[in-house]
């Protein structure tokens, strides 16, 4: 093959491969929580600019708000959770995630350790590894999740979802997402109540339910990726109606926290200083809704401060993250502020 034929396949192959990665994107599975814009969006971050980095599965997403925490505290922070996302995976989000930023704090969801996440539905695992750009974690993801003769359609979604063309619609050739930062910088907030059985809880005479012990294995390894990188892991249980099954689990996880040092803020236990109410404040028996992330928020924004003594590291307010805030958050906070002074009078 003369150097010119050499120079014409190399451009062919080029442009083929150009072509399937637009069609990747055009055909890419559009959900309603959007999770390939939101986590593409940390990517587009300025480096080394978050105090804070949030992982886990939707209940994550659903409590954290860092619009409220930036314009409450100052703090910025990303919230890189997807729906029922393994503990495997969310290790390697995190050192993913410690490529660009130098957080002082990694926070996470931790209930996940409670449930079996070997064999997660193939949906779980498309919201977790989909978004993901190329990168040896995201490789090390599929081999450690996905079954050996499984893996073709997570290495290529094309070959899963071509099938789409007759739904497409403007929104998928829209690309605009790829440069952008997420204006909710990872949340997802609904700013509708369904009413739900929530409570305070205790643990007073509970009898411990044992966590797996390959599932500590990775909460320790997570802890030592976050101090060889200068951070600090730190664990959050979120509210949800049926923590009661879980209330065991719950009890072992602060005993294992406590023998390994590893600070843990259990909002199930502060549910009545949140001010939290099951009749508004949640979206689904499972999550916290956008008046219900504000108060969870500013909980959890006021702890971090308090007792880790975690400071912002930039001097100025985002002004980008503040303008989300004022178009976003701030109606439903004056909403909350107008109903609380007429439930006072």
């Amino acid at each position: 093959m003369s150097k010119k034929e050499t120079i014409r396949t190399a451009v062919f192959l080029l442009l083929a491969l150009a072509l399937v990665l637009c069609a990747c994107l055009v055909f890419d599975r559009k959900t309603a929580c959007r999770y390939t814009e939101k986590i593409n969006g940390f990517f587009n971050e300025p480096p080394d600019s978050m105090d804070l980095l949030c992982f886990g599965s939707s209940r994550m997403y659903c409590t954290m708000n860092p619009l409220v925490l930036h314009h409450e505290t100052g703090l910025s922070a990303y919230v890189l959770a997807t729906q029922q996302q393994p503990l495997a995976a969310t290790e390697l989000y995190m050192r993913e995630s410690l490529r660009s930023q130098r957080p002082g704090v990694l926070l996470l969801e931790a209930t996940m350790a409670f449930y079996d996440t070997e064999g997660a539905g193939d949906g779980a695992l498309r919201d977790c590894l989909d978004p993901l750009p190329w990168s040896r974690s995201k490789l090390e993801i599929i081999r450690t999740l996905v079954p050996e003769g499984e893996r073709a359609s997570y290495y290529s979604p094309f070959r899963k979802y071509h099938q789409r063309w007759k739904e497409l619609s403007a929104r998928d050739f829209d690309f605009s997402w790829l440069r952008r930062r997420d204006p909710m910088r990872g949340c997802f907030a609904m700013d509708h109540p369904r009413p739900v059985n929530c409570r305070q809880w205790s643990y007073d005479g509970v009898e411990e339910e044992p966590i797996p012990e390959e599932r500590l294995a990775i909460l320790r390894s997570m802890k030592a990726l976050a101090a060889e990188n200068g951070a600090q892991l730190v664990l959050l249980a979120a509210p949800y109606e049926m923590v009661d099954e879980d209330l065991g689990c719950l009890k072992s996880l602060h005993r294992f926290c406590e023998e390994d040092g590893i600070p843990f803020l259990d909002l199930n236990l502060v549910y009545d200083s949140i001010g939290l109410d099951g009749k508004e404040d949640f979206i689904d028996e499972g999550h916290l809704n956008l008046c219900g992330s504000v108060k969870a928020t500013r909980l959890i924004g006021g702890w971090l401060r308090s007792e880790l003594g975690l400071t912002p590291l930039a001097d100025a307010p985002d002004e980008e993250i503040e303008r989300n805030y004022h178009s976003e958050v701030e109606p439903a906070v004056r909403r909350m502020e107008r109903q609380n002074a007429e439930a006072a009078a």
